[in-house]
């Protein structure tokens, strides 16, 4: 599912990554500046040449020599330096060059702990997830009755397929232990709130002039018992409560398959209304969480510490993933997918290296004329 873009993410909004190029576009956009760098080289190169012939007739030509034999020097040294990296230069096996492919498992190690170090730390993690809004986004994308119908029949179609590939012993050993302790769990959770209303409908069923001393024993008789049935439904395997909530599971069960058998969009010819009825609610929920503030900060802050958790626990094991995904690569493969990635710049550098040397050379041969 694709979630709304939030307040803090726009489709050009400073700081995101924007669309991706293909490697395709990269290898064109690389070989391009490429041929801006050899272009210049190769025009410094001439031009060198030519000012060296008629350096002798005109004294001026002294300086647009200076300029191109200094921008020939920084441009090789940088098309020796760049073509290194990835490969061996003209061919030859010069010691300390195709780096890229010689260093590989090193730079695999590196590069997982770079992006374990420096990427996936709870405080980045947890401050780029409170900027993304995802509790709004999750709201606005529910309160849409389509988005939350969908979700209704996949939950569905999920809870069918998953109970389906439950082995038969393990309804009465499992899915019913597991139901028999949800209600346990959920009755002990809200003991004070039964208690409570338990007390108020004594107070109202019994006559006024009952003593409150025998209003409390009824209480107490019947908060005993309710614990000593949830105590015996839970140790007792063959208990009738069991056997029923089974049948209530199954027909609950049957009620998901019909409805995840039903085709998209035909009408609830049956009356077990599963899918229909989770949708609603999925989409009130969205209506609060857009609504209620509250809520959003709460949920945020779940998901947040949850992702950091995660983060925290299994950081490492994203920097492994790193190091043996990059460490598995083909060596002529790693070489290809760290220049497509650096590539461009590395050609400006070139670019960058002979003008700069040619500015060089020019500022040090009009210093030596004053010497």
């Amino acid at each position: 599912m694709t979630l709304p873009a939030g307040p803090a993410t726009t489709a050009h909004a400073p700081g995101t990554l924007g669309p991706r190029p293909t490697d395709d576009a990269r290898r064109a956009d690389i070989a391009r500046v490429r041929r801006r760098a050899t272009g210049l080289l190769v025009v410094a190169g001439v031009v060198f040449i030519v000012a060296r012939a008629l350096e002798s007739r005109w004294w001026w030509m002294g300086f647009i020599r200076a300029t191109a034999e200094a921008s020939l020097v920084g441009g090789l040294a940088d098309w020796f330096a760049v073509t290194a990296l990835f490969r061996h230069p003209l061919g030859l096996p010069i010691p300390h060059t195709a780096i890229v492919k010689r260093q590989k498992d090193r730079i695999a190690r590196v590069l997982g702990t770079f992006v374990q170090t420096h990427f996936l730390t709870r405080d980045l993690i947890a401050h780029r997830l409170k900027s993304l809004g995802i509790a709004a986004r999750i709201g606005q994308w529910l309160a849409d009755p389509v988005n939350s119908r969908k979700i209704a029949e996949q939950l569905t179609q999920g809870v069918v397929r998953t109970v389906d590939a439950l082995p038969a012993e393990r309804w009465s050993g499992g899915l019913v232990d597991e139901g028999v302790k949800l209600v346990a769990r959920a009755v002990e959770s809200s003991e004070e709130a039964i208690a409570a209303t338990l007390r108020e409908q004594i107070r109202t069923a019994m006559p006024r002039w009952t003593p409150a001393l025998v209003q409390e024993a009824i209480h107490k008789r019947v908060m005993a018992a309710l614990e000593r049935f949830l105590v015996e439904v839970r140790t007792d395997a063959e208990h009738p409560a069991r056997a029923r909530l089974e049948v209530a599971l199954r027909e609950a069960l049957d009620r998901f398959r019909r409805a995840a058998e039903r085709p998209e969009g035909a009408p609830d010819a049956d009356g077990d209304g599963t899918a229909p009825t989770i949708a609603p609610v999925l989409e009130l929920l969205g209506t609060h969480l857009l609504n209620d503030r509250e809520a959003r900060l709460q949920l945020e802050t779940r998901l947040t510490e949850t992702v950091a958790d995660l983060v925290e626990e299994h950081g490492d094991e994203v920097g492994a993933l790193i190091e043996q995904t990059v460490a598995g690569w083909d060596p002529d493969l790693a070489a290809d997918r760290i220049e497509l990635a650096v590539g461009r710049d590395l050609q400006y550098i070139r670019l960058n290296g002979t003008l700069v040397g040619g500015l060089a050379g020019l500022v040090l041969y009009s210093i030596s004329l004053l010497f």
